[in-house]
């Protein structure tokens, strides 16, 4: 069985230190930020690790024991020839650092989300990865998450009738915290969005790029209908013609809403309570290691990131345009969400 080698390129707080901010909270036991990731994660190794601050590179050798440290991602790669890179640096330099990776000859690249600021920079890491033959992956790690996959199962195989609809309440803004969402809307609606349109809480919040927040609805090509609103805590429906599936508490707690089949009767049930699960982004690590050794496509490609960012661009041009239903693809690929 094959190891891969994995490298980290950006050593900061999704790459090393967001476990920190969990200790004490039970839902988040297992290890969230990219580093500890790879080291608990079956078939790869971490080897090797980038940044461009040696204060982070001096924190993460302590923290999590690796040597072969650099200031030039390039170097790194040449020197340690990995094979899995995981790119956790800000928004702005992510496309130029995924398509340097992605020329330097890698296997695959697990990128933190949002993927880009704009589309013609979404379009270009595709395309790049694509030439080079590297599996791109967008770290909306809840695609891989054993309770939402539970969920798709059950939704499959009928058990809250035909799907229809998936519903989030969610206490980020619709530009900064609906990446997981809408990458997560994408892998159950089954299909490309095919048109959104947007009502922000403010013309202000609308004309800045950090603060989108408000409501959206997506219709995707099949026919299922997403809805983002801005409020409470993550909050996620599945929506079905007789029941529903709900996450609550950020993803802490699910039950399912179903019928008796004698009696018709409702019942509410914990679902699917798994007694220990990995952390979605240990299942992604270790999705990545067995897309490459049976040559399939990741549960969050690159092609959902740019989505997800389209998504949210499409909406704030909807109200922009005084809520005026928006086409996807987008024409203007120069638009863009600032992080």
């Amino acid at each position: 069985m094959t190891t891969y080698r994995g490298a980290v390129i950006g050593c900061g707080r999704i790459g090393s230190t967001i476990d920190d901010e969990h200790v004490g909270q039970p839902q988040f036991r297992y290890p969230w930020a990219h580093a500890p990731a790879i080291i608990e994660a079956k078939g790869v190794e971490l080897v090797t690790a980038s940044d461009l601050r040696k204060e982070q590179l001096e924190d993460f050798k302590r923290r999590w024991g690796v040597t072969a440290l650099y200031t030039d991602y390039r170097e790194m790669i040449a020197k340690e020839q990995p094979d899995i890179v995981s790119v956790s640096t800000r928004a702005k330099e992510r496309a130029e650092v995924v398509i340097g990776v992605a020329e330097m000859g890698v296997k695959a690249i697990y990128a933190t989300k949002p993927m880009c600021r704009s589309l013609a920079e979404a379009d270009a890491m595709i395309d790049t990865c694509r030439k080079n033959d590297v599996l791109l992956a967008i770290a909306c790690h809840k695609n891989w998450s054993p309770w939402f996959q539970a969920c798709l199962q059950a939704i499959r195989n009928g058990e809250i009738g035909t799907f229809s609809s998936m519903v989030c309440n969610y206490g980020w803004s619709l530009s900064r915290g609906h990446s997981h969402t809408l990458a997560l809307f994408r892998l159950f609606a089954g299909a490309p969005a095919k048109w959104v349109f947007g009502h922000m809480n403010s013309d202000e919040a609308a004309a800045g790029d950090n603060d989108l927040s408000g409501t959206g609805m997506i219709l995707y090509e099949n026919g299922i209908r997403g809805f983002l609103n801005t409020g409470g805590w993550l909050n996620i429906d599945f929506v079905g013609s007789d029941g529903w599936i709900s996450a609550r508490n950020e993803h802490a707690d699910f039950e399912m809403w179903t019928r008796l089949p004698e009696t018709r009767e409702p019942v509410r049930r914990q679902f699917p309570n798994p007694k220990r699960p990995r952390s979605s982004q240990q299942a992604a690590i270790e999705g990545i290691v067995e897309n490459l050794n049976e040559g399939t496509e990741p549960l969050c490609p690159g092609e959902y990131g740019r989505e997800a960012l389209e998504i949210a661009i499409g909406m704030r041009e909807s109200h922009r345009r005084g809520g005026e239903k928006i086409e996807l693809p987008l024409e203007d690929r120069r638009l863009m969400m600032l992080a």
